[in-house]
């Protein structure tokens, strides 16, 4: 075993000493610098127009900082409204459809969501003119409910979906027809002549 003098003791734990004292300026000045140099790069990057912002500044009173409870009560309120009006949509009829895209302006019908509707309905619906339009965005929901589904005479003057036209040869038709054609062609020669 090798003995060390107390001369070389002392000095292997001095270079120890210095080592490790070199070792920790060289750390220091390496996370300066790894310091510094974020530093530049956010300066430049911000000179140049581009990058983040700074960090920000710590918030002295992080209690004034917190929103107040009203407000936090009228945003769970909102949340509550926003998720009620989507149930809402969700849960639509398909006559609550027909109304809302007969009530719509004209320009505007396009942008109506009529998925609740068979093709058939929606042709019925998009075939319809304007006043008739105006008495499906005015009628019940179940009298526009049966014009749906095809049951007749549900609203006024306007055929139920799927219902054929109907047939103009009432009896009062028939009648006036008759009496046109009577006029037409008189039967009798007329009583006056030369004599």
């Amino acid at each position: 075993m090798i003995k060390l003098s107390d001369n070389e003791k002392s000095g292997t734990f001095n270079m120890r000493f210095i080592f490790a004292l070199i070792q920790a300026v060289i750390r220091f000045m390496a996370a300066s610098l790894s310091a510094g140099t974020a530093f530049l790069d956010w300066l430049a990057s911000r000179l140049s127009g581009g990058g983040a912002g700074a960090p920000a500044a710590p918030v002295p009173n992080l209690e004034m900082a917190l929103p107040e409870p009203e407000r936090l009560q009228r945003a769970e309120d909102l949340a509550v409204g926003e998720v009620k009006a989507v149930d809402n949509l969700m849960t639509r009829s398909p006559a609550q459809q027909a109304q809302i895209f007969a009530s719509m302006d004209k320009d505007d019908r396009i942008l109506a969501d009529l998925s609740l509707l068979r093709p058939e309905q929606i042709d019925w619906l998009v075939g319809l003119h304007e006043d008739q339009l105006r008495i499906v965005a005015e009628a019940s929901e179940r009298r526009v409910a049966d014009a749906l589904t095809g049951k007749p005479q549900s609203l006024t003057a306007i055929l139920s979906v799927g219902q054929p036209k109907l047939n103009d040869a009432t009896t009062l038709a028939h009648r006036l027809a008759a009496k046109r054609a009577s006029q037409l062609s008189p039967t009798h020669p007329p009583a006056y002549g030369l004599q």
